[in-house]
């Protein structure tokens, strides 16, 4: 079978998928016949940047165009002869093999002063125009900024910061986008029925998502589905080419969490490993699918430009779902989801992600029972006396472990936990302290760990603390061990912190000290004693408060 994208690639501005913006100032300049001498199309692949540059080149040099008009004819002898590619003022350079100097000056500089032989415009595409070295870019630089009348740049690149300023500046710079999965399924069932196969709308959206908006893959892609030979081709036919695309299972997967039923969630993932389905993976959708949720919540233009295209049928499940689930919910979906994707487990694979399960639902379902039993049937989040009061106030030990577990497991539902308000990096090292003091009566050795790092400033209820050993940034990030933290952190500044940690192994540490302030306010019952009258008793203090012991 011929190559698709060859023989299916457009012929005219009406052919070409996406890229309205860019149509229709080209179409514009070409109709009002003001057009620059040097355009600059940058992009991802596989988006249609050279094949426009072809429509553009075809167009400027139409023989039978009428003023005013923009679309070639596609039957005069310029035009069958771009199409063919042998028109010889139509000038298409590799730069990826065309990089030096030399290559500038005899294929592009000298050959730009002799007129065109049968058209308007000479046309010099240049695909891949940052991999010309420096010195070629200087070459090319004068004859791009004032070229004869005659002459038309075309530069195509993927890579647009390698280009240098000072050819950008000189050209009419356009950025392509990613096709939307919607163009791509059209074009792929106008090539079916070109190419008379009957195949299903589920094959199409599955090659088109496959494919990430880049076009020339969904042709690639399709051409090895028609390879199946037969003239009516099934998604369970098609996968026996293209991967199995989970979508449809990611959101079912959220329609259970958002109904809080955690029985068919963890069914349903052990139904895709039995069949063979590669848990990260599928993990690795459902977070993307989360992603588009939330930009979905935050601006649905964010979510159209950036977000993962589904094709209109799972579009539409997934607004059902939104519109009944919160951003702090979704928020809480995708931290709880990104820790499974990189818990490290090698024993059961399914295991982290059975857990994120069961703690999103769970933690949805037990947080409202247990504030209406703490506060007298008030929710927390609409209780700002507790986002803004410590919780363990100075009290027994007995008094301090039953608070500190009901903290424990309304915290790790931090939708309905007030955060805490930004502070500073200075204002945050005021309580770490006091922080490091409240730490230690759960773990000796976890103080010990977070006096070894730099926390950075509160921003939105987030806490980022900076490690230099991995083995320290793991321990905390363990999630019993985080649970623990963020309780304490919760405890300390009077609302709800989210913990993130950073690695950075260049990072020189401050060692945190603990002032008697922080001491005192954390453990009242254990006076601190005074240097100059009580040293021995100071170092036993500051033995209780960094978990040490005197080796000599």
């Amino acid at each position: 079978m011929s190559t698709l994208y060859r023989d299916y690639r457009p012929q005219n501005f009406s052919e070409i998928l996406g890229q309205k913006h860019i149509k229709i100032t080209l179409q514009n300049e070409i109709g009002a016949g003001k057009l620059a001498q040097a355009f600059l199309f940058c992009g991802p692949r596989a988006v249609g940047k050279t094949t426009l540059a072809r429509v553009l080149a075809k167009s400027v040099n139409c023989l039978e165009k009428k003023e005013g008009d923009y679309e070639p004819c596609g039957h005069c002898a310029n035009c069958v002869s771009i199409t063919a590619g042998n028109n010889l003022d139509i000038i298409e350079i590799d730069a990826a093999s065309n990089t030096g100097v030399d290559n500038v000056r005899e294929n592009i500089i000298s050959f730009s002063r002799v007129a065109p032989a049968t058209t308007k415009y000479k046309v010099f595409i240049i695909d891949e125009v940052h991999m010309l070295s420096p010195s070629a870019f200087n070459a090319l630089l004068k004859t791009i900024e004032e070229p004869p009348s005659y002459v038309i740049f075309i530069l195509c690149t993927t890579e647009i910061h390698k280009v240098p300023l000072t050819i950008i500046s000189r050209c009419e710079r356009f950025d392509f986008k990613r096709i939307s999965i919607v163009d791509v399924v059209k074009k792929l069932e106008f090539i079916a029925n070109k190419e008379k196969i009957e195949i299903d709308a589920d094959v199409l959206e599955a090659v088109a998502r496959k494919s990430g908006g880049h076009l020339r893959d969904a042709e690639s892609l399709l051409g090895q589905v028609f390879s199946l030979g037969d003239k009516r081709i099934t998604l369970e036919q098609a996968e026996l080419v293209i991967p199995h695309y989970n979508s449809n299972e990611a959101v079912d997967l959220l329609e259970y969490l958002s109904r809080k039923d955690a029985s068919k969630a963890i069914t349903l993932v052990n139904s895709l490993i039995d069949s063979g389905a590669n848990v990260k993976n599928f993990n690795s959708e459902v977070i993307s699918l989360v992603r588009k949720m939330i930009l979905s919540k935050v601006s649905p233009e964010l979510a159209d430009s950036f977000g993962l295209n589904l094709g209109d049928s799972l579009e539409m499940r997934v607004n059902n779902i939104l519109s009944s689930i919160t951003i702090d919910n979704l928020l809480f979906y995708a931290r709880r989801l990104l820790d499974a994707y990189n818990e490290k487990n090698q024993l059961i694979a399914q295991l982290p992600l059975e857990l994120a399960i069961v703690e999103i639902c769970t933690a949805q379902a037990s947080a409202g029972v247990l504030n209406s039993r703490l506060i007298g049937g008030s929710s927390l989040s609409t209780t700002p006396s507790l986002a803004k009061t410590p919780v363990v106030q100075n009290s027994k030990l007995s008094s301090v472990q039953k608070i500190e577990t009901t903290i424990e497991v309304v915290a790790n539902n931090f939708v309905n936990l007030s955060l805490a308000g930004d502070l500073t990096h200075s204002e945050v090292m005021e309580k770490w302290p006091e922080f490091l003091v409240k730490i230690k009566k759960h773990n000796h050795s976890l103080s010990f760990v977070l006096q070894n790092c730099e926390p950075q400033e509160l921003v939105s209820g987030r806490l980022c603390v900076v490690f230099k050993y991995k083995f320290h940034q793991d321990r905390v990030s363990d999630a019993n061990i985080k649970n623990v933290v963020e309780n304490t952190l919760a405890e300390v500044f009077g609302a709800g912190v989210i913990l993130q940690t950073r690695l950075d192994e260049n990072l020189e540490i401050t060692k945190n000290e603990i002032s008697n302030d922080a001491i005192s306010s954390a453990e009242p019952s254990a006076p601190v004693a005074d240097i100059n009258k009580e040293p021995g008793a100071l170092m036993d203090n500051l033995l209780k408060a960094f978990g040490g012991e005197v080796i000599s």
